[in-house]
C-alpha cells in the first residue's frame, strides 16, 4: 500500500478490493470539485432555471467519470461499483449539481444486454457525455398511475409505450430514459426511450432539493422499434439494478453527511457564547460525536455492500439494505443537526447547511427509505 493510499484509506482493508487507482480517483475528484464546483457555484445553479452547468457536464465526460461502470469498448473504465461509490461520496460532499448518478447507472443498464448497433452508439455517446440519460427511480408496482405498459405493435415492428414516471432525475434535460414496462403477458421488459420522441411529455417537479432537479415523464402511446427493448430478462435485471442504485445512493449520502458535519464542527469552534466557543459545551459536543459514529458506521456498511456487489452479488443483498437504511437515517440527522447547531443563522438561506439537509431528504426517498429496507431485513431474519 502506497503512502498516499494509506493516507486516504487508513482504516480500509485490502480485502475489500481497494487499490492504488481508487486513491488516485479520490484525490483527483477532490481537486477537480474544489476547483470547478465550489459551493458558490452550487448556490448559483440552485437558483438557475436549468439547474446544472453544461460546461461542467462536458468536463465530467472528459474526466471519464461517466464510464466507471461502462465496458472498455465504449471508452469506459469498467472499474466496478467500489470506484463509483468512492467517487459519489466525493460528489455528495460537494453537492455536485449534475446527474452523474443517473448517467452512470443508465449506462450500466444499457451495457447489460446483448450488443446491437443502436445501443452501441448510445453507450459510446453516454460515456463521452455527448448524450445524457436518466432512469426510472421507482420500483415496479410503485408507480402512481399504475405500472407502465408496453404493447406490441402489429407485425412485431415495435411497441407502444404508455405510463407515467415520477422523480426522473434531470428528466427535463436527459436525451434518453431507461425504464421498466409490463407487456401484455405480464412480463417485465426494460426499454431505452429517446425523450424527444413523439408522445413524450415532460414536466418539471417541485423538488425539495434545488441542486438535483427531477421531472414527471408521461408517455402517450410512444412508438419505439423492437431494438429499443433491452435483450435481457427484465425482472432479474431490474431487481439487480435497484440493489446497485440503493448502495450507490447510500455512498453519496455518506459524503453529504460528512460534509455537513465538517462544516458544523468548523462553525461551533468559531461561534463564541459566554466567552467560550459553543463547541466546548456538552450539549453541542455529544450530538456531533454521535453523528461522527453514525457516519463512520454507515460508510463501513456502504463500502462493504459495494465491494460485495463487485465480488459476491448473492451475498450483497443484506449489506445493501443495511447500508441504505443507515444512510437514510444518518444523512437526514446530519442535515438536521447541522441546521440546529448553526442556531438562528442555520434557518436562513445564507447558511449552507439546509442544502445538505435537502439532498439527504431527497436521497432518503429514492430507492426505499429506512423503513422499507428495515422491513426487508426483518422479513429475512424472521424467515
Amino acid at each position: 500500500m502506497s503512502s498516499e493510499y494509506a493516507e486516504l484509506f487508513p482504516k480500509l482493508p485490502d480485502a475489500l478490493g481497494f487499490r492504488a487507482e481508487h486513491a488516485l480517483l479520490v484525490q483527483e475528484a477532490r481537486r477537480f470539485l474544489a476547483e470547478r464546483c465550489p459551493f458558490a457555484h452550487v448556490r448559483a445553479l440552485a437558483e438557475d432555471p436549468l439547474g446544472h452547468d453544461p460546461t461542467l457536464w462536458r468536463e465530467l465526460g472528459r474526466m471519464g467519470w461517466f464510464g466507471l461502470l461502462a465496458p472498455e469498448r465504449w471508452g469506459g473504465a469498467d472499474l466496478g461499483h467500489l470506484a463509483l461509490a468512492l467517487l459519489l461520496e466525493e460528489t455528495g460532499r460537494a453537492l455536485l449539481p449534475a446527474p452523474l448518478f443517473a448517467q452512470t447507472l443508465a449506462t450500466w443498464l444499457l451495457a447489460t444486454g446483448e450488443s446491437n448497433p443502436q445501443h452501441e452508439h448510445f453507450g459510446t455517446a453516454l460515456v463521452s457525455g455527448e448524450l445524457s440519460a436518466s432512469l426510472a427511480c421507482e420500483a415496479p408496482g410503485a408507480f402512481g398511475d399504475g405500472t407502465p405498459t408496453a404493447t406490441p405493435i402489429a407485425r412485431n415492428s415495435g411497441f407502444a409505450l404508455r405510463g407515467r414516471f415520477n422523480h426522473v432525475l434531470a428528466g427535463n434535460q436527459a436525451d434518453l430514459l431507461i425504464a421498466p414496462f409490463r407487456t401484455e403477458n405480464g412480463k417485465l421488459d426494460i426499454f431505452c426511450i429517446q425523450l424527444e420522441s413523439r408522445g413524450v411529455e415532460r414536466e418539471a417537479e417541485i423538488s425539495i432539493d434545488p441542486t438535483r432537479r427531477t421531472a414527471h415523464v408521461l408517455l402517450n402511446n410512444v412508438h419505439v422499434d423492437a431494438g429499443a427493448r433491452l435483450p435481457v430478462e427484465g425482472e432479474t435485471l431490474w431487481s439487480t439494478f435497484t440493489l446497485r442504485a440503493a448502495a450507490l445512493l447510500a455512498a453519496e449520502t455518506v459524503g453529504v453527511a460528512d460534509a455537513v458535519l465538517a462544516r458544523t464542527c468548523d462553525y461551533v469552534k468559531q461561534r463564541v457564547q459566554f466567552e467560550k466557543p459553543i463547541g466546548a459545551f456538552q450539549a453541542v459536543k455529544h450530538p456531533l460525536v454521535d453523528l461522527l459514529v453514525g457516519i463512520e458506521l454507515t460508510r463501513n456498511c456502504t463500502l462493504a455492500a459495494v465491494a460485495a456487489l463487485d465480488s459476491d452479488l448473492e451475498g450483497a443483498e443484506v449489506p445493501v439494505h443495511m447500508a441504505k437504511a443507515l444512510a437514510s437515517e444518518v444523512g437526514v440527522e446530519a442535515g438536521r443537526c447541522g441546521v440546529q447547531l448553526h442556531g438562528g443563522y442555520g434557518f436562513t438561506w445564507d447558511c449552507d447547511a439546509h442544502f445538505y439537509l435537502k439532498r439527504a431528504l431527497a436521497n432518503r426517498a429514492l430507492f426505499g427509505d429506512a423503513y422499507y429496507h428495515r422491513r426487508f431485513l426483518a422479513n429475512r431474519l424472521l424467515d
